[in-house]
């Protein structure tokens, strides 16, 4: 007590001046520090067959620091698609999608509608460099890719079945309960088909083969795109060892 009031009186009195002389946060620093919002591109819509039509967009997050999770669904021909609960990483361009919808005619006033977006920012304690984090994180990849349209398939007789095949190896260090693919086909630069795929107990250094068929007379292709998702922010994703309680090999 006696050295608090020889020396700790007045090391208070300097403090509390420093506090009053000092700034408070400016509304422009608020901002500049904020997250900033999705970008969300048109509705794009892909007619199969008969009256099925897939609908997509893309959707990206400008943020370098903030992911979000969120709920969306399509407002189409005056009823709702099913409601989808999404995420976004940091700096990442995805697409959202419905699939192989029933529209008696083509949904030209299709809109999409994200709800319930809630914000995170990254810890930069636990995840410095996110570059360098998602990369080790998302090294996946797809190798000897044959797609053979409907229209070039022999198997599809008037089903009109488009079939797909592509190896995957997970190059990463995880062991993941599953994995999402979205399936990209392009024809002269342009997304023609569009598809997605979920592979289940994915191993660390494990290659997967994988078919897919599909209807839809898409036409030819000249480029397939395969993405793969996983919101590696979540720690249920991963598959523990059994030697211990780490995530990492």
């Amino acid at each position: 007590f006696a050295y608090y009031i020889a020396r700790g009186m007045s090391e208070d009195e300097i403090l509390i001046k420093q506090l009053v002389q000092t700034n408070g946060i400016s509304h422009d620093y608020v901002k500049q520090i904020a997250a900033k919002n999705l970008a969300i591109g048109p509705v794009e819509i892909i007619r199969l067959s008969g009256k099925k039509y897939d609908l997509y967009v893309e959707l990206k997050n400008d943020n370098q620091k903030w992911w979000a999770e969120f709920d969306y669904y399509f407002a189409v021909a005056g009823r709702q698609t099913e409601r989808i609960k999404g995420y976004i990483l940091p700096d990442e361009t995805r697409y959202l999608m419905t699939l192989a919808e029933d529209f008696s005619y083509y949904p030209e006033d299709s809109r999409l509608i994200v709800e319930n977006i809630s914000w995170h920012r990254i810890n930069q304690r636990q995840i410095p460099d996110w570059q360098a984090y998602r990369a080790s994180h998302l090294n996946i990849a797809s190798a000897d890719i044959k797609f053979i349209p409907a229209r070039l398939n022999p198997l599809s007789e008037k089903l009109a079945f488009n079939q797909l095949s592509f190896k995957v190896v997970n190059n990463t260090a995880y062991n993941y309960w599953s994995v999402g693919f979205v399936i990209l086909l392009y024809g002269g630069g342009q997304i023609t088909g569009l598809n997605h795929y979920i592979l289940n107990d994915f191993m660390s250094e494990q290659t997967k083969f994988v078919e897919i068929s599909w209807h839809g007379d898409i036409g030819l292709v000249d480029r397939v795109e395969i993405i793969p998702e996983i919101n590696i922010m979540k720690d249920d994703i991963y598959i523990k060892y059994d030697g211990g309680v780490g995530q990492e090999k």
